[in-house]
């Protein structure tokens, strides 16, 4: 019988202006404490003989999957200098006990659409937090909606995945069903998609290449199957006919995203001393991310590497371990951990630039504060809390440049799109931050 780890992950934040605070649920199942392997981060001198560098600033009008992109390397985003609060709009049912968004929201066309933890998908006017429209799902098993799946979206048509092992296609624009499939396996991981194909990787370590259009199953593949899991999956990254596959087991499999033809595969779990193989976390949490030729990933059992997508060779690991997505930018990789530390990796070599405590300076918190993120937009780095602040941070050296209380919790990393900042609270309520009006 499965052992399912309750992770307890959280999101990311701005620099302007922002805002109960709820207690985090308390989720069935064995718990293993994943930090208690971390050491703490050490900048290396030597990382600073290397070139830094961020790429110009990229307006992206859409979010439409998980990192922005199929390659889940976005680049650096443009946001205003300065954002204000827009609105506050409820999207559905939040976290209780039991229940759990895991996905953050997305954006296409001037419509945000979320999905809640009784399966209704829910879309609202992205500049006015406006609702759309609303859509409950019917599941085999609607327990299961409790934890909520993931959504990615293209043109007009919007994907959804469900923790019953539902996919579902619906009409963006109204919410209308297309298709749906059901693959009768937990789906933890928001779908990928690029062109005519979507990709969806399940609980057990699979992964399902569908089409985009009719929802037919084209072709499948497995990993190993692992007893312990993480509570959230990470979405495979699709680029330049490849797909990169992050499964629960610790693998990272490098398979051709027409037919799911294999061509290379590594395990990035390492064992470490004294650690007992039936409570020991392999997973990879943090969705991989493909640039320039190299794919890079993270698992909770080893650390973060740099592979060439082609031949898989490996170019440098870094003791760096995290469940939060990683951002790939320029001549840097930015890294949460989930120790609460945010450090900046060389892409040429894997050596930590610097390193920053987000806790130092803010109130002492109730509770165990954890920490989401991060997104660089607008020229720095935006973090939150599990306590609701967001914290924005210099990429050039970690120097804090804004603290800012958002006075919800938050669980899940912001979105960027079309120049506004997004958040989804744990009690389902997006904040929306965008520029000032002319008479602010």
């Amino acid at each position: 019988m499965r052992k399912t780890l309750a992770l307890l992950l959280i999101t990311a934040a701005l620099t302007a202006c922002f805002g109960g605070k709820d207690k985090e649920p308390i989720l069935e199942g064995n718990r293993i404490n994943i930090t208690a392997r971390a050491t703490g981060l050490t900048a290396n001198p030597a990382a600073l003989q290397a070139e830094f560098a961020l790429p110009a600033q990229v307006q992206n009008p859409y979010w439409g999957q998980t990192m922005a992109v199929s390659s889940h390397a976005p680049g650096s985003l443009a946001l205003p200098g300065k954002v204000v609060r827009a609105y506050t709009a409820k999207m559905g049912s939040g976290m209780g006990r039991g229940a759990k968004l895991l996905n953050p929201p997305v954006v296409h066309s001037g419509r945000l659409f979320g999905i809640d933890t009784n399966s209704a998908v829910t879309a609202l006017d992205a500049k006015t937090g406006k609702q759309l429209w609303s859509v409950k799902l019917k599941l085999k098993e609607p327990e299961l909606a409790k934890l909520s799946g993931g959504l990615a979206v293209t043109g007009d048509l919007l994907y959804v995945t469900t923790g019953g092992g539902q996919v579902f296609c619906l009409q963006a624009s109204t919410g209308k069903e297309v298709w749906k499939i059901d693959l009768a396996i937990p789906l933890r991981a928001a779908p990928s998609i690029m062109g005519e194909q979507l990709f969806v990787t399940s609980h057990d370590s699979r992964i399902f290449g569908l089409n985009a259009l009719t929802g037919a199953l084209q072709w499948t593949h497995s990993g190993l199957e692992e007893s312990l899991s993480s509570l959230r999956a990470a979405s495979p990254a699709v680029a330049n006919g490849v797909v990169a596959v992050p499964y629960s087991s610790g693998e990272l499999y490098m398979l051709r995203a027409t037919d799911g033809r294999y061509i290379w595969h590594d395990v990035l779990s390492t064992p470490f001393s004294g650690s007992d193989p039936a409570t020991t976390l392999n997973a990879i949490s943090s969705p991989p991310v493909m640039a320039d030729g190299i794919v890079y990933a993270v698992g909770l059992g080893g650390g973060l590497s740099a592979y060439g997508i082609t031949n898989g060779q490996r170019f440098w690991k870094a003791n760096v371990i995290t469940s939060q997505p990683i951002w790939v930018a320029g001549t840097a990789i930015f890294v949460l951990t989930d120790d609460g530390e945010l450090a900046a990796v060389n892409r040429r070599d894997g050596l930590i630039r610097w390193v920053v405590e987000l806790g130092e300076g803010l109130p002492e918190a109730k509770d165990r504060r954890f920490w989401s993120g991060p997104v660089l937009a607008g020229g720095r780095l935006i973090v939150v809390s599990s306590d609701g602040y967001a914290v924005s941070i210099a990429p050039t050296d970690g120097k804090r440049l804004a603290a800012t209380d958002l006075e919800e919790p938050v669980s899940l990393p912001p979105i960027v799109a079309d120049g506004a900042l997004y958040f989804i609270t744990d009690n389902a309520r997006v904040i929306a931050f965008q520029a000032p009006s002319t008479s602010e």
